[in-house]
């Protein structure tokens, strides 16, 4: 009986259902609870700043900045949509919103991470072509574009299966 943290009974049909104990609110729930909150509020406070900072200054446009822009929305998607939805299951240790918003909401947590992966990559190519043909720049505003806008479209592919 360690492992279960209720046994349900149900008088009409005389059957116990026991309940497993990591399907119920205990104190790892807890702790995962109090650990994703934190994580919220650090993440919150980090990228909040420095997405209003790039939009504000958007004259000055360069590739680097757009791909940084790209990156603190993708942050943003797993800040504010993944890690309150990983909060809300901890809590309520059921999904209560039905079968469209979970195939959703599973799309979406599944995309933050995906298109955050995509454009530290998308930098790491801009990176790569800025020290390795320094003088081609005419090419690498438009080249920045497309490998964005690849990121999104295959992160959005990779997370649908979900």
């Amino acid at each position: 009986m360690e492992n279960l943290s209720e046994v349900l009974f149900n008088n009409e049909t005389n059957v116990t259902v026991e309940i497993p104990y990591g399907l119920t609110f205990n104190n790892n729930s807890l702790r995962e609870v109090i650990l994703y909150t934190c994580l919220f509020m650090i993440a919150a406070g980090g990228n909040l700043p420095v997405f209003v900072s790039l939009f504000r200054n958007r004259q000055r446009k360069s590739r680097i900045k757009l791909m940084i822009l790209h990156l603190t929305i993708a942050d943003m998607i797993v800040t504010f949509f993944m890690i309150p939805l990983e909060i809300f299951w901890r809590i309520t240790v059921e999904w209560v919103g039905g079968n469209v918003l979970c195939k959703i909401s599973l799309v979406i947590r599944a995309f933050g991470p995906y298109l955050s992966s995509m454009v530290l990559v998308c930098i790491s190519v801009d990176r790569y072509y800025a020290i390795l043909h320094p003088l081609k720049v005419t090419d690498a505003h438009r080249r920045s574009k497309i490998m964005l806008t690849l990121a999104w479209v295959i992160s959005f592919i990779c997370s649908l299966p979900q």
